[in-house]
């Protein structure tokens, strides 16, 4: 009998674990792979305008978000002004 096959199940997760975190430390030691995802390359059009990426839900988001402000802005305006404190009315 070899000293690996009489190893109990505990000792095999401890062995494993070491492994992991030797492939792991080695892992973390290598440099990242080369190569970029998206070559960069000059074109000749300008970039998109951020309004021309704006799909129908951000439109109809940010309009409902104006209208709100609007209402809020025109509650208050309209509002007298409260009465400061300790200048109660006699």
């Amino acid at each position: 009998m070899t000293a690996l096959s009489s190893m109990e199940y505990p000792h095999w997760l401890m062995i494993a674990g070491a492994l992991l975190l030797m492939l792991g430390l080695v892992g973390f030691a290598l440099p990242p792979r080369g190569g970029e995802a998206e070559p960069s390359v000059v074109s000749d059009q300008a970039p998109p305008e951020p309004e021309d990426n704006v799909n129908q839900v951000e439109v109809y988001n940010r309009v409902a978000k104006e209208k709100r402000k609007d209402r809020w802005a025109e509650r208050f305006d309209d509002a007298e002004e409260p009465e400061k404190l300790g200048q109660g009315s006699k």
